[in-house]
């Protein structure tokens, strides 16, 4: 089964601001709570093929993130 659903989405878990914060031209920034960190092209693909649910991960190993 080779349809690009095999492995599970990689999402992220942001804290939210109890501050309101500005974008450009003083927009009000409308914070997410997840984000997709790696899958995205999965998501497409399950919205274009009917899919319900999928399988994801929330990964908060902020040390993923870091450069050594």
């Amino acid at each position: 089964m080779n349809n690009g659903m095999n492995d599970p989405i990689e999402i992220i878990k942001h804290q939210i601001s109890e501050t309101p914060r500005k974008g450009a031209n003083g927009v009000e920034y409308k914070e997410k709570q997840y984000s997709t960190y790696k899958g995205s092209s999965r998501i497409n693909y399950a919205l274009a093929n009917g899919y319900d649910a999928i399988e994801g991960i929330i990964i908060n190993e902020w040390t993923l993130f870091r450069k050594s």
